[in-house]
């Protein structure tokens, strides 16, 4: 019986597919399309290639926690899982999740693109065409499979059609291998990719993979396997985990792999302003030719397939008619992980020697000589967007007495001395936190990455937001080249990619005796904030249970001192403690699979 290919047409311009588009246009609009008419022209091919990139385990601005890869109506992001931000709702800032937040678990999309590979060497395309569509399909299935194994570890390989025959049920449950044999796996398919692909991208822009798309999974998927197997365990006879002799054979390749797309020269750093600030959120805006640090994004489309980003993040202050906002709120302990440009990582100065607050007369000046990535990163508190001041002033200091309110209604007679709401001349708080209704920032922090001062506010609704997520860059391709080198002991190599990173950031280079293992983590830290990179990187190093371990993050407390008509600062924990049990370095396995496959193994502790 000949197998259907079910194709949506609706997701033609929805996804990362944009080549060939007066092809599809022109071709009629099937709702069902036979494998026949699917493999005989290339607009076929594309309808095809456009749900498989639909798939894609890209964490984008539509994936939350629990809402999985379509939870573009939660407003919960991956970095409310980590140290990087808090969110709106105490309830649900109080656990990283139960194992289930998380789930991918696609061998339907498996099947489709097992589909492809098998049945593309026999169509009537050229050996050109056939070879870079083989090579999509290879790296296809090869971030698949990094996105599964990077949640459950070790999963069942499965490189063939499956077809329900009436009495093959037992040669259908197919069990997990080990961690060990899927990360080999992605390698090779990635290796094949590679051969496969052209060096330049498919279309004109980034949004469908090339060589250098699939040199920089490679890079990526080998830095885990390596952190994996040098600290992590092995479990379930290999099931989870993989042996630590293998770790310098998989940080080997993770910097083989980066170290390809570096000596292409195919890519360089965003540097085209010199205000260090401004290029650096440009980088994330600029979806034009000029970005020649972009590998790899997903587009979006307004109206057919758009996000709400903007919507979600803007400040209260100044947020969609919609309502929402202030969703992300960067903690205060990140915020201090961003050095000085003399390049020293310390704490914000809130005290003087004798333990007195500090007055600032101008309060954005406690964040003065910073490295201007956090001002291209953070919305802080007293800086400007499109023309308003986002004040999150949390009370009034008067003759030495703190005022503070829970409604930014509340106003506060300062001739008078006294709350009063009917004569009062000020708010006692401000109307963008800290306090107050729940939209607002907990922390005093807002999130300025990848939201564009383009949008006019009365345009930012549900689903009007159009920037593009970038999945792979070059800035993360260094860091990953920068750590694999210094885990192999080539501090010269690490050194080197760091400080391309720093010297585009515009802070101090960092010299031999202070490259090491710890600085290279924590450059990643700063330069991929918010790229939803940093809750996989605490779990691939396993220290993800120590640093959230019955922990709660800081916020920021500015008060106004009526008397020195200057700000002071004062910090608190947001109370709200998160912990990371052990078990969640694997997510759970949905029961209903294992109902479906009774050969497949949980994962301990569920």
């Amino acid at each position: 019986m000949k197998t259907k290919f079910f194709i949506i047409i609706i997701v033609l311009f929805s996804g990362n597919v944009f080549l060939s588009c007066n092809k599809v246009l022109d071709k009629k609009p099937y709702n069902k399309l036979s494998e026949d008419e699917i493999l005989s022209n290339e607009s076929g091919v594309m309808a095809y290639f456009a749900t498989l990139y639909n798939l894609l385990p890209t964490e984008d601005f539509r994936f939350s926690p629990r809402g999985g890869f379509n939870g573009d109506g939660s407003g919960t992001f991956i970095c409310h899982l980590s140290e990087e931000a808090t969110y709106a709702f105490g309830s649900d800032n109080s656990s990283v999740g139960d194992g289930g937040w998380l789930p991918y678990w696609q061998y339907t999309a498996v099947r489709n693109v097992n589909n492809l590979i098998e049945k593309l060497p026999s169509t009537k395309f050229s050996e050109g065409v056939k070879n870079a569509y083989l090579g999509e399909a290879y790296f296809i299935r090869a971030y698949y499979y990094f996105g599964m194994v990077k949640r459950y570890g070790g999963i069942p390989i499965i490189t063939t059609v499956q077809e329900w025959k009436g009495n093959n049920l037992a040669e259908l449950q197919v069990p997990r291998n080990t961690e060990k044999e899927v990360f080999d796996f992605i390698a090779r398919d990635l290796d094949e990719a590679v051969k496969l692909l052209p060096a330049s991208p498919v279309t004109t822009n980034t949004v469908r993979a090339n060589r250098y798309a699939a040199l920089s999974l490679k890079s990526r998927a080998m830095l885990y396997a390596a952190s994996i197997a040098k600290y992590g365990s092995v479990n379930l006879e290999g099931i989870l985990g993989i042996p630590a002799g293998d770790a310098p054979k998989y940080w080997q390749a993770a910097f083989d792999a980066a170290k390809a797309i570096m000596e292409s020269n195919k890519y360089s750093l965003y540097d085209l302003k010199s205000d260090k600030t401004e290029n650096f959120q440009n980088l994330f805006l600029d979806e034009g030719s000029a970005n020649k640090e972009i590998i790899y994004s997903k587009k979006f489309v307004y109206p057919n397939k758009a996000h709400s980003f903007d919507r979600w993040v803007l400040p209260f202050g100044v947020r969609s008619p919609d309502g929402y906002g202030a969703r992300i709120a960067p903690t205060l302990e990140l915020c201090e992980q961003f050095e000085t440009i003399n390049g020293t990582i310390d704490t914000l100065q809130l005290n003087d020697q004798n333990g007195k607050p500090v007055l600032y007369a101008d309060p954005k000046a406690i964040f003065a000589n910073r490295d201007p990535r956090l001002f291209a990163t953070v919305i802080l508190p007293f800086t400007d967007w499109r023309g308003t001041v986002i004040d999150v002033r949390a009370g009034i200091i008067d003759g030495g007495k703190e005022i503070t309110a829970t409604d930014f209604n509340t106003l506060y007679d300062t001739v008078n001395h006294r709350i009063d709401n009917v004569n009062g001349n000020m708010h006692v708080i401000a109307i963008n936190g800290v306090g107050g209704v729940i939209e607002t920032s907990q922390t005093g922090f807002h999130l300025r990455k990848y939201v564009n001062p383009a949008y006019e506010r009365s345009t930012v609704r549900q689903n009007t937001s159009a920037t593009a997520y970038i999945d792979f860059r070059l800035g993360e391709v260094l860091l990953n080249y920068a750590e694999a080198a210094i885990e192999l002991g080539n501090t010269a190599e690490a050194k080197n990619a760091v400080n391309q990173i720093r010297d585009r950031a515009g802070i101090r280079l960092l010299n031999d005796a202070e490259v090491n293992l710890n600085r290279i983590r924590h450059e990643r830290m700063v330069e991929l904030a918010f790229e939803n990179h940093r809750f996989w990187d605490i779990r691939r190093w396993r220290i993800a249970d120590l640093l959230i371990n019955n922990t709660s993050f800081s916020t920021i407390l500015p008060f106004y001192d009526l008397d020195a008509k200057a700000y002071i600062f004062k910090k608190k924990k947001t109370g709200f403690a998160r912990t990371f049990p052990p078990r969640l370095y694997y997510e759970k396995i949905d029961g209903g699979e294992i109902g479906r496959n009774p050969k497949l193994i949980q994962n301990p502790g569920y």
